[in-house]
């Protein structure tokens, strides 16, 4: 047996005893994509594994990440800091090679996959940004059969040819099997034809299994492409080697003692033996390691804060009333003016969202077509190279967005959502167009900061939190004009709530709102007192999370234990219940129509709150 074949079937026994150990786990992926793995990592891709952050390193994402034990296991003999250990740790409590791959550059792991689909759209934003940096780097995406099933391949790779992306090149793991059955069940479109239409250069290995050369010249031949990202068909057999070979049961469980102990034999190893690699293979490795002794830096993001701050501080002094997408508009385009390495972009609403920057800022906006689900995947991938990503949409379409907002908060990527639109007042386009409980969503999302400001100087203060924060935060905007409030705070903000009106008396009752309600809630204060003589704080509440990360005392401070508490605003209130004894908001999905008569019908008046306060207090003057 050569060399090169012992180290691809020495990854294979690892991937299976790692699994094996671990009772849990995918080894049909591993066994059938060892060789191109190997050629890949050990002969074509330009990194150090003693330098995992230089800039320049190709990237590697596996996209079909529940193949992972396959990637810890060329990772550990390429010599990136893991053990044997590691392996034996396989899927285990804090290990570092948990079930699917987790976001860990350090450790070789670029990006986190699992839901299917997501890796190719994470690979087309590392190559739109590795073009912004002008890097000579290229990102390499594996993929299986349910990858390009799902919705936010098309996407991705249909917006990857438009921008001739040669920088992109995708191993598909062509072995015809999913977890139900053969690909037949499900999926008999032709595939390469449809990569040729969206303007890919398309190759095909035949035998994946063995023709390590066919793989290699394949892949050479990729990175030759003048202007177009290339897909390489790569035939395996999935379970390569075990008893299981073509089967879909090998997909997602262990193969079990004696199947294991045949694949040994089969492959030409040691069937007694578990997590072993023999002294030729880790002498491969040492070799292997001096040649790739790269000198590396690691560049740090151009950024002006001081500057972006002072012009911010201008805008919130203007007196004049703007939606809030308009205040969220100028704000953005400081941004863009002081922040290098920024990618601005909308699912083709830039004027509704009012993310278009000045025409003067040259090379930083994006326009990513009706594609919300890839945008925002695709955001994913660009965050990875120290870009800051703003993608846009209405409010109520993070229903198309919400699996890459969740990896974002998964792994902490700092990646700036703007979502306009946030209400029924909205007006005519109806309710598919009308967030009810998309704000109730996106709260409920960990790691996610959800921040809905009510006017001009709290929406500065949006943006100097999104400046400062390191992982993803969404920004709620509105379509219609809003009042400015006297005493909003954009440093306030920051709390997540604050007082932004206090009575002179004894507080009677507390109302918190948010966005636009903030002022419907200020003059149904202003009613109560001259009418009823009631005295009532008014907590503005941007930012749920925030809020919740203050300390008692201050949270004791704003909102009482043994004071009554309401919240207005116009959607769900079910995560108000948290917060409030009384609950104010839409909880059905809304109607087309004027505005103003929108507000009459869902109740969103000085008269029909007011009601409801004096109503539920029983309230008698």
């Amino acid at each position: 047996m050569n060399i090169e074949k012992k180290v691809i079937n020495t990854m294979r026994t690892l991937s299976v005893d790692m699994i094996e150990k671990a009772n849990s786990g995918h080894p049909g992926a591993p066994l059938g994509c060892a060789p191109m793995m190997f050629v890949l990592m050990c002969k074509i891709m330009i990194f150090n594994p003693s330098y995992p952050l230089w800039k320049e390193r190709d990237r590697f994402i596996m996209s079909n990440g529940h193949g992972c034990a396959l990637l810890y296991s060329i990772l550990y003999l390429l010599g990136y800091n893991y053990t044997i250990e590691d392996l034996q740790n396989f899927r285990q409590l804090h290990s570092k090679t948990p079930g699917h791959p987790e976001f860990n550059p350090s450790l070789g792991i670029e990006i986190s996959t699992g839901p299917l689909g997501q890796g190719i759209a994470n690979g087309v934003g590392m190559a739109i940004a590795s073009k912004k940096l002008g890097l000579n780097n290229y990102v390499y995406v594996m993929c299986g059969d349910g990858c390009l099933m799902e919705g936010v391949s098309y996407e991705s790779t249909s917006l990857a040819g438009h921008l001739g992306l040669n920088n992109l090149i995708i191993l598909y793991d062509d072995n015809k099997i999913t977890i139900d059955g053969s690909t037949d069940l499900t999926f008999t479109e032709n595939t390469k034809d449809r990569f040729i239409a969206m303007h890919w250069n398309v190759l095909e290995v035949e035998d994946g299994d063995n023709d390590i050369n066919d793989i290699y010249n394949k892949l050479i031949l990729a990175k030759s492409s003048v202007d177009k990202p290339t897909i390489i068909f790569i035939r395996t057999t999935i379970g390569y080697g075990s008893l299981l070979a073509g089967k879909n049961s090998c997909h997602g469980a262990p193969l079990g003692v004696e199947n294991t102990k045949k694949l040994k034999q089969y492959l030409g190893l040691d069937e007694n033996k578990y997590f072993f690699v023999d002294e030729d293979v880790k002498e491969y490795f040492k070799v292997f390691k001096k040649e790739k002794n790269i000198n590396s830096n690691i560049d740090s993001e151009i950024l002006q804060k001081d500057n972006i701050i002072n012009e911010l501080n201008i805008i919130k002094k203007l007196e004049k009333n703007y939606a809030t997408r308009e205040s969220s508009g100028m704000c953005l385009n400081i941004f863009a003016k002081y922040i290098e390495n920024i990618i601005i972009g909308s699912a083709d609403l830039g004027e509704s969202n009012k993310t278009f920057v000045k025409t003067d800022i040259i090379g930083k906006y994006l326009h990513y077509g009706i594609r919300e689900h890839a945008m925002c995947s695709i955001a994913n991938g660009i965050s990875t190279y120290d870009i800051i990503p703003v993608v846009s949409t209405f409010l109520v379409f993070i229903t198309y967005c919400l699996a890459p907002i969740r990896m974002a908060a998964l792994s902490n990527h700092k990646v700036i959502y703007i979502f306009t639109h946030d209400s029924i007042l909205l007006g005519e386009d109806g309710p598919t167009h009308q967030p009810i409980e998309s704000l109730t969503i996106l709260r409920s999302i960990p790691n996610l900061l959800t921040i809905r400001p009510c006017d001009t100087k709290e929406v500065c203060g949006t943006y100097e939190i999104a400046l400062e924060h390191n992982g993803p935060i969404a920004m709620i905007f509105t379509r219609q004009t809003i009042s400015n409030i006297v005493n909003s705070d954009s440093e306030k903000i920051k709390y997540g709530a604050y007082i932004i009106y206090e009575p002179k008396q004894k507080i009677d009752l507390i109302i918190i709102s948010t966005g636009s309600e903030v002022s419907i809630a200020l003059d149904t204060i202003y009613f109560l007192e001259k009418e009823y003589k009631m005295n009532v704080r008014l907590i503005s509440m941007p930012c749920t999370q925030l809020y919740d990360m203050q300390s008692n005392k201050y949270k004791e401070n704003i909102l009482p234990k043994n004071i009554k508490k309401i919240s207005i605003e116009a959607g769900s209130t079910l995560g108000w219940y948290k917060y409030a004894d009384y609950v104010y908001g839409i909880d059905r999905f809304g109607e087309s129509g004027k505005m103003n008569d929108l507000k009459e019908k869902f109740g969103i008046t000085v008269d029909s709150f007011s009601k409801f306060i004096l109503d539920i207090l029983n309230y008698i003057s």
